[in-house]
């Protein structure tokens, strides 16, 4: 019996090419295929990334939407993540860091929702530079445990929910 071996999909080696790769609708629909089929599938969509900040919007549509017309709160949830895990993710680039160094693990959540998502939301975190020190940190051994938040608003400012999300972030033995 012949053995089929999945596509191995690999992410860029530097931050400059984490954003490209997150802003490229196909390089990110294949890596959100291949990773996290959900974002995918939600119409996730990183609009700004750099060290600094990330930015990622979901739609208000039939994949989306709750029975109350408004978005899911499991697909803002997978939105606000992503939008502090990809500065993960860049932070461990910009350092040289590869997946099989580092362990990143959400541990804990909370959140409030302000007003009901009605059109599209975009999530923004802005902790870039605090998560670049936290897996500089782990990066020498020290295990972190970092609180990092993801604010949506729709287009018209209008705040509809505050994520926080708590990261574990070691260096694999």
């Amino acid at each position: 019996m012949k053995k089929v071996f999945p596509l191995k999909l690999e992410l860029p080696r530097t931050g400059e090419g984490i954003d490209a790769a997150f802003r490229d609708p196909v390089k990110r629909n294949a890596f959100f295929l291949a990773k996290v089929p959900s974002l995918a599938f939600f119409g996730a969509d990183v609009t700004q990334m750099n060290r600094a900040e990330c930015h990622v919007s979901i739609p208000f549509d039939w994949r989306t939407q709750n029975p109350f017309r408004s978005i899911y709160f499991g697909a803002q949830a997978s939105v606000a993540e992503l939008s502090t895990g990809a500065l993960v993710i860049r932070a461990m680039a910009d350092l040289g860091l590869g997946p099989d160094e580092i362990s990143m693990l959400v541990v804990s959540m909370t959140c409030t929702f302000g007003k009901k998502a009605k059109s599209r939301a975009t999530f923004r975190c802005v902790q870039g530079e605090e998560v670049h020190q936290a897996v500089l940190k782990a990066s020498q051994g020290e295990e972190v445990v970092l609180d990092v938040e993801s604010v949506g608003c729709m287009a018209d400012g209008t705040e509809v929910s505050r994520f926080s999300f708590k990261w574990a972030i070691k260096k694999k033995a």
